[in-house]
């Protein structure tokens, strides 16, 4: 019964480490990566004008990437 229960997960495992996020490219990483606040600043002024009543909460924040001239 324990052998089973190990090789189902290895099985899960197996399957789940094949939707891993594919790696970055160097125009990705290129420049560095911050919040982009303006896109943050304009997402809550529209709630804010929408209703009263709305709540927003940043869970992960617009990314902008700052690229050197």
């Amino acid at each position: 019964m324990k052998m089973l229960l190990v090789v189902a997960g290895f099985v899960s495992l197996s399957f789940l480490a094949g939707c891993a996020p594919a790696p970055l490219a160097k125009a990705d990483v290129d420049g560095r990566i911050v919040c982009d606040t303006d896109k943050m600043t304009q997402a809550e002024r529209q709630a804010l004008k929408a209703s009263s009543s709305t709540r927003l909460v940043w869970v992960n924040c617009p990314q902008a990437v700052l690229r050197p001239v």
